[in-house]
């Protein structure tokens, strides 16, 4: 038996696939993520002062293994949340956009502007993790 257009539609299949996984990236995946990556720069700043202020050298070198590691945890934090967002299609996101009641033309402006500023704000976070990890490697006292 051939199923029939009213009890199986392929393409309707496939824009509820598409829309389960654009739902559950967009107000779950993305958020997860970016609350890791709060955590991790919150727990990186508090390493980084105490590795930086330290006064017995031990204190110092364990401080600076923690904050080595959290650094390495953060940059493929940031990977992994820059793929997630990749895999939102331009499309899904005007569509939120229009459903919101703007106009199409600007719905592509918003989310056009949305990306590039995502990925503004990514590579601001890892202009300051290299900063970071320059003062690790080449010590704190260099700014002082």
């Amino acid at each position: 038996m051939t199923p029939n257009k009213s009890t199986h539609d392929p393409e309707t299949e496939h824009h509820i696939h598409r829309a389960h996984i654009f739902d559950s990236t967009f107000w779950a995946v993305l958020p997860a993520h970016y609350d890791k990556i709060k955590k991790r720069w919150t727990l990186i700043a508090r390493l980084y002062h105490e590795a930086n202020s330290a006064l017995m050298a031990t204190d110092r070198a364990a401080g600076v293994n923690s904050l080595t590691a959290e650094l390495d945890m953060l940059e493929s934090d940031i990977e992994d949340y820059r793929e997630v967002a990749r895999t939102i299609a331009l499309e899904d996101l005007i569509g939120l956009y229009m459903v919101a009641g703007r106009q199409r033309w600007r719905a592509e402006q918003i989310a056009k502007q949305d990306v590039e500023e995502l990925e503004g704000s990514l590579k601001l976070l890892e202009a300051k993790l290299r900063e970071v990890k320059a003062d690790v490697v080449y010590g704190f006292d260099e700014k002082k």
